[in-house]
């Protein structure tokens, strides 16, 4: 029997038929009033032009701590996790994004097709910008300059779709990038998306672009230190730490070899009862 994965990605959720954890609201989240949100917009010019974007994943720690009710702020908006109409569900966020960036063209495989034909469709009916990579998914979107993005930054760190928004936003110019619901911690997903990561919020800074993350997010973590890390006091105590704990399953493996050899002659004796009950409980 399968179990749950302790780092479950949204995708994994959405093909389970559930919102995904990501949906709740955390303390110190924007309220925003209906006053604020008809006045967003009103500061921003061309949105896939900001000077101050704050994007979004689904991870549940920061998501909903973005900046919804800063009309100074542009929302860039990604992943069928958080899509939803404001006020129509739990999982909607509070307004609308500014925009929407899409850099996958696989929705509608059979595996995904669940959630990805109502995305799709749901994309197609929204008043924002789209910029996608595959219009025949999206045929109102904006083309995603992934080419242009790889002439100025090279091949080798987009490795997730906040990577390719990191890019995209320097490369429209914004002055401020914040990062809200972008933790890159799961194990299944994105540990080896978190480089690109970290490599788009350097080469911002060394831009002089303001970067924006907010304490609740892992993302802000950097990595461990190569061949430093060991010999500090973390690093052993971790190292210690994992030795225990493997000496513990290596025992409790052993334990369960043992009972499961138990288990095998019991139902081998087992077996024998049911034989002689069967055959010779005739018998006077």
């Amino acid at each position: 029997m399968n179990q749950p994965k302790i780092t479950e990605r949204t995708t994994d959720q959405l093909l389970r038929g559930v919102a995904p954890a990501a949906m709740a609201l955390p303390p110190g989240s924007h309220v925003i009033s209906a006053a604020q949100i008809a006045n967003i917009g009103q500061a921003q010019r061309d949105p896939l032009k900001p000077e101050k974007v704050a994007i979004l994943g689904t991870a549940p720690s920061s998501r909903l701590l973005a900046p919804f009710g800063d009309p100074t702020w542009t929302i860039w908006g990604s992943s069928p996790g958080n899509m939803g109409d404001p006020g129509s569900n739990p999982a909607a966020l509070p307004r609308l994004p500014d925009a929407w960036i899409e850099v996958h063209s696989n929705f509608m495989w059979p595996e995904y097709r669940s959630y990805g034909e109502p995305y799709v469709k749901w994309l197609a009916e929204k008043p924002f910008p789209l910029v996608a990579c595959d219009k025949t998914l999206f045929p109102r979107a904006i083309d995603f300059p992934w080419k242009d993005l790889i002439a100025e930054f090279g091949p080798y760190f987009f490795t997730s779709s906040f990577a390719w928004m990191m890019a995209y936003a320097i490369h429209q110019g914004a002055k401020e990038i914040g990062l809200w619901g972008v933790d890159m911690s799961s194990k299944d997903e994105y540990i080896l998306q978190r480089p690109g990561g970290h490599y788009f919020i350097m080469e911002a800074k060394r831009r002089g672009i303001k970067v924006s993350i907010p304490s609740e997010s892992d993302l802000i973590q950097p990595p461990p230190l190569y061949g430093i890390f060991d010999s500090t006091p973390m690093g052993r105590k971790i190292a210690a730490r994992r030795q225990e704990v493997n000496g513990r399953i290596g025992q409790a493996n052993m334990q369960l070899q043992q009972l499961q050899g138990q288990v095998t002659y019991l139902n081998g004796a087992l077996e024998d009862i049911e034989y002689f009950a069967n055959i010779w409980g005739g018998l006077g």
